[in-house]
């Protein structure tokens, strides 16, 4: 009977209109926690050339422990949510110039893209756990699931900007607030 273990760490840098602050959230058994944000998270940057007042950025990293016995592979997988305070920035000049009502609103709309961040790193453990892995490809098979839930997750970032306006459109922020809520459930 053959054992060997094996601990590995990837992490890929997935960028959206919404996170910060040095908290970092781990899943135990998919249980990753919502992240709260705060204004005083973020770099302050005057003067940005972006076209948005805050912009959100975090990491999702994975790292799993193998063991094989025999012929079989198992993972054991642990997948975290880091905010990333070099990369998410505000311009406070912009901020300052927006009533309360509307920073608040700012931020709640970038809550959402670090509940998204939150629910996809729960959806990509549940991914890498299902699985059942080959022991010749199983690094090729992890990295090929973290991609393609990464790439989905950029995805649903922007459409969520894109369905809401930046946090604009109410009604439809509202909508994604329902989700947010349901999925984030513990």
């Amino acid at each position: 009977m053959t054992h060997f273990n094996r601990f590995l760490l990837s992490s890929g840098l997935v960028l959206g209109c919404a996170i910060l602050s040095p908290k970092q959230a781990h899943s135990q058994e998919n249980q990753l926690k919502r992240i709260n944000l705060q204004w005083n998270s973020y770099q302050q940057l005057s003067n940005s050339n972006r076209p948005y007042i805050a912009y959100t950025a975090h990491q999702t990293t994975h790292k799993y422990r193998a063991t094989q016995n025999g012929n079989q592979l198992a993972l054991k997988f642990i997948v975290g949510v880091v905010l990333d305070g070099k990369q998410s920035i505000v311009d406070p000049k912009r901020l300052a110039a927006l009533n309360e009502a509307d920073q608040k609103s700012l931020l709640h709309h970038e809550q959402g893209h670090s509940d998204l961040a939150v629910i996809y790193g729960r959806i990509l453990y549940k991914k890498l756990s299902a699985k059942s892995y080959s022991i010749k490809n199983f690094q090729k098979e992890v990295k090929e699931i973290y991609d393609n839930t990464m790439a989905e997750l950029a995805n649903l970032q922007a459409r969520y900007d894109m369905e809401t306006a930046h946090g604009e459109e109410k009604e439809l922020q509202d909508k994604w607030d329902l989700y947010f809520t349901k999925e984030l459930k513990d």
